[in-house]
C-alpha cells in the first residue's frame, strides 16, 4: 500500500462531509478507517492488506499511518466546546457501539459538566487523536468554523475542485438542552476550564493554520 493521503476524522468536526468529498476523488482507492479510534482496543490490527488504496480517512490516532512518511496528512478541528456539546447530544442519540466513552456515557447519563470530565473526552484533540503529534508537520489543518476556506485549501492541495456545499451527517441534537447550556455562564465557564487543554491546542493550532 502506497498512501498519497491521510485524513484524521476528528469527531464532530464536518469528517463526514470531508469523506464524501474525498470518495469524489478516489473512488475505491479510498479507505475508511472507523475500527480504530483512539483509547479502543483494537487499534494494533495491520493496515498493509489493502493493497489498492491511496488515500486513509477515518477516526484514528493521527500517528497510526506513520509508516507511510510520504504522504500528505490533513484534519480538521472544531472549537472544543462548541465540539463537546456536539459530541454530547449526538452520542446520546447513538446505539452503544464499543467504544469505551461512549458507552460509558450511555450508562451513566452524565450531565454535560460530568461529561466533560471523561478523560477521553476532556483533551480530546491535545491527547487522543494528537497526542505527542505536532500539527505543524501536516499539509493542511481546517477549522469547523471556516469552512469553506478551509475546503478551498484543500482543493488546492489536492489539485481537485471540492464543492464546499456539500454537508453531511449535520443534523443537531439537544434542542432546548444545548440552547440552555449555551445561555448559562456557569456552565459554560465550567467547561472552558475542563477544557483548557483542548482550548490552549485549538488557539495554537488557529493561529498557525489561519
Amino acid at each position: 500500500m502506497d498512501l498519497e493521503l491521510i485524513s484524521v476524522h476528528f469527531p464532530k468536526a464536518a469528517g463526514t462531509s470531508l469523506a464524501g468529498l474525498l470518495r469524489e476523488i478516489y473512488g475505491n482507492a479510498l479507505h475508511l478507517d472507523y475500527d480504530h479510534p483512539p483509547h479502543d482496543p483494537r487499534e494494533g490490527e495491520p493496515i498493509d492488506r489493502y493493497p489498492i488504496i491511496r488515500a486513509v480517512h477515518g477516526h484514528f490516532h493521527a500517528g497510526r499511518y506513520d509508516a507511510f512518511p510520504s504522504a500528505r496528512r490533513v484534519t480538521f478541528l472544531r472549537e472544543p466546546v462548541d465540539n463537546l456539546i456536539s459530541i454530547y447530544f449526538f452520542w446520546q442519540a447513538m446505539a452503544a457501539c464499543g467504544y469505551p466513552a461512549h458507552d460509558r456515557l450511555l450508562n451513566e447519563q452524565p450531565d454535560i459538566v460530568e461529561f466533560s470530565t471523561y478523560p477521553e473526552v476532556r483533551t480530546l484533540a491535545s491527547a487522543s487523536y494528537f497526542g505527542g503529534v505536532d500539527l505543524r508537520s501536516f499539509d493542511l489543518v481546517g477549522f469547523y468554523e471556516t469552512r469553506s476556506v478551509s475546503i478551498a485549501r484543500l482543493s488546492n492541495l489536492l489539485g481537485a475542485k471540492l464543492d464546499c456545499s456539500i454537508r453531511l451527517n449535520t443534523t443537531e441534537f439537544g434542542g432546548d438542552s444545548r440552547r440552555e447550556i449555551l445561555a448559562t455562564p456557569s456552565i459554560m465557564t465550567t467547561l472552558r476550564a475542563n477544557l483548557s487543554d483542548d482550548i490552549a491546542f485549538y488557539e495554537e493550532a488557529r493561529t498557525h493554520w489561519d
